[in-house]
């Protein structure tokens, strides 16, 4: 059960991470006539926002990388709330199915899995848009934030170790 807890917070922090750097603007972006670059807007401050925040993307690469993550949405669906809602009802019975239990998690499983592979693509196609300079960022914001999801996890498995001393 801790793997696939561990396996969901990972797979939830991984497609979060560049999702929340490219949700639609609620304004209009002011009408640029050339291509000078914009720098990327984020939400929660300095350093957040995954590896694509803070690329100074032009106002095209921003529409095109808001179109691949419109589509790559699409190809989704929703079908995780069904599976997870599944999975409850099975935990809530009055008696617990095994069989069916580790069938749904292994539903759950795929499920997740299909997401991953449908993100990673749309993230290649995203980065394939990036200029060089542009790439080096995304790198180098990519171990910035690696590192410090290392150092959480380390911090709560040490704080775990400790509360079970």
């Amino acid at each position: 059960m801790r793997k696939l807890t561990a396996l969901f917070v990972a797979s939830t922090l991984a497609l979060g991470s560049a999702s929340m750097a490219f949700a639609a603007d609620t304004t209009a972006a002011p009408a640029t006539t050339d291509a000078t670059p914009m720098k990327m807007m984020h939400h929660k401050g300095e350093g957040k926002g995954g590896p694509f925040a803070g690329l100074n993307l032009t106002e095209q690469q921003r529409q095109q990388m808001r179109d691949i993550m419109k589509e790559s949405h699409q190809k989704r669906g929703a079908g995780m709330k069904e599976e997870r809602q599944a999975l409850h009802s099975l935990v809530a019975s009055d008696s617990f199915d095994e069989a069916k239990a580790k069938a749904q998690i292994d539903a759950i499983s795929k499920t997740q899995s299909e997401h991953m592979l449908e993100r990673a693509k749309a993230e290649n196609k995203m980065y394939n848009l990036l200029t060089p300079e542009q790439k080096k960022q995304y790198n180098e914001n990519y171990q910035k934030r690696e590192q410090k999801m290392m150092d959480h996890m380390n911090n709560m498995k040490s704080k775990m170790t400790t509360e079970q001393k």
